[in-house]
């Protein structure tokens, strides 16, 4: 797929009630990285329940609005739905519409449609064509996921798309920005590269994730990469591949675990976390260092109990990371966050667990999106920055509180006091 010869990227949203907001969010930055980091066009949301799903639940007071400023707050430039008026007949007939099947405009759903339509009336073009600044990306490839999922072996419980929202999450959770980049994409622009599951070596990846790392960039990979060529037939000589060499170790088998079955991490001396053991399962590579690598976790169970499953390599200018299992969430965070803070990434605002901050950056204006997911009340603080609400016009600066469910919209005026 080549970002050039596409016009217009546009999908249908439509989660399921237990998706979490980071999925969704990452959803939405995978289409604006179909267009280079240009904004798309959300195409069909519904307004309130679909009628495809096990259990069909109503959308709650305030989640169509939050889901349309989400959407736009990642790249959108849209805020279209399915259906205008409930269809009396065929498979869809009970899918959500504005106007229900009682053709009234005193329902719920129509006053919530109609009052996000006139807040987007006032605010206008403001973020239109808006681009998001980041300085952290993740590689994801269609390819790649498709020829990882078909492979038999070693696990029948592959799950690309999963596992690369776990990577995303991490980012998400500290609310820093990250584009969803192709393995062709230039990489000159960014600090740390998160790159999970890069199974195949394909459109130079390997060789331009060197070329990042060897300028003082920061990359991430995990199990699971550099198995495969562009055609998926497997690399002859050590895995990872082309990898090899930057990772600065060799992985001679690859463990699969089932479900109810867990190991344990151990960390050593070389990397503080809140804890020293964690808990891995899934995959389980059998590591062994080589050209300096340092071991950063090891396995503490099994017959390969003391080899390493977490390393980090000095490579040119920069460090590359392999996490040689899946790591239990905390983990994860804990150490996304800590190479973060190595790579000075911080999140856009300090804010309130659960609040969702995004910026996008168009010729009129530098607009921030703050969505709390919360049920309770939350905050975020613009510190000295002043802003003006895009809906209430309001002058915003400091600590602003956010009702529970709550969306804030804000154009930046200036970056400080001065």
């Amino acid at each position: 797929m080549c970002i050039r010869d596409r016009d217009i990227v546009g999908w249908d949203n439509y989660p399921w009630p237990d998706d979490p907001p980071y999925f969704v969010a990452m959803k939405h930055d995978i289409m604006r990285g179909l267009k280079g980091g240009r904004s798309f066009v959300l195409t069909e949301q519904s307004p309130n329940q679909q009628n495809w799903q096990p259990y069909n639940l109503l959308k709650r007071p305030g989640e169509v609005r939050r889901l349309s400023y989400q959407a736009m707050a990642h790249g959108a430039d849209t805020c279209l739905f399915f259906q205008m008026r409930q269809s009396i007949a065929g498979q869809e007939k009970f899918h959500g519409a504005i106007i229900s099947h009682s053709g009234r405009e005193d329902t719920r759903v129509f006053r919530e449609c109609s009052l996000l339509g006139k807040e987007l009336q006032s605010i206008g073009d403001t973020f239109l064509e808006g681009r998001t600044p980041a300085r952290a990306g993740l590689l994801f490839d269609w390819n790649n996921w498709w020829a990882l999922e078909l492979a038999s072996g070693p696990s029948k419980d592959m799950d690309y798309l999963k596992t690369v929202s776990l990577y995303y999450e991490t980012l998400y959770r500290q609310n820093i920005p990250v584009d969803i980049l192709s393995y062709g994409a230039d990489l000159s622009s960014y600090d740390l590269i998160l790159a999970p599951m890069l199974y195949m070596e394909k459109e130079n990846a390997a060789e331009r994730l060197q070329e990042f790392v060897k300028k003082g960039g920061t990359l991430i990979t995990t199990v699971m990469s550099g198995l495969a060529d562009e055609n998926d037939r497997c690399v002859f000589g050590a895995y990872p591949g082309k990898l090899k060499e930057m990772l600065g170790i060799w992985v001679e088998e690859t463990d699969a675990l089932r479900p109810y079955e867990k190991n344990r991490m151990r960390l050593t001396d070389n990397l503080q976390l809140s804890e020293k053991e964690y808990d891995c399962g899934f995959l389980c590579d059998i590591i062994h260092p080589e050209g300096g690598a340092e071991v950063l976790a090891s396995y503490k169970e099994d017959f390969y109990a003391d080899t390493p499953c977490v390393t980090r390599n000095f490579f040119g200018k920069g460090r590359a990371y392999y996490i040689g299992t899946q790591p239990e969430q905390r983990f994860l965070e804990e150490l996304v966050s800590h190479i973060c803070n190595e790579c000075g990434l911080q999140p856009l605002y300090p804010s309130s667990e659960g609040v969702e901050l995004c910026l996008r950056v168009s010729d009129k204006a530098k607009t921030v999106f703050a969505i709390n997911h919360n049920k309770t009340e939350a905050w975020v603080d613009f510190g000295p920055q002043k802003l003006t609400g895009l809906t209430d016009k309001k002058p915003l600066t400091g600590r602003i509180s956010i009702a529970p469910g709550d969306v804030l919209t804000a154009k930046i005026e200036t970056e400080n006091n001065a």
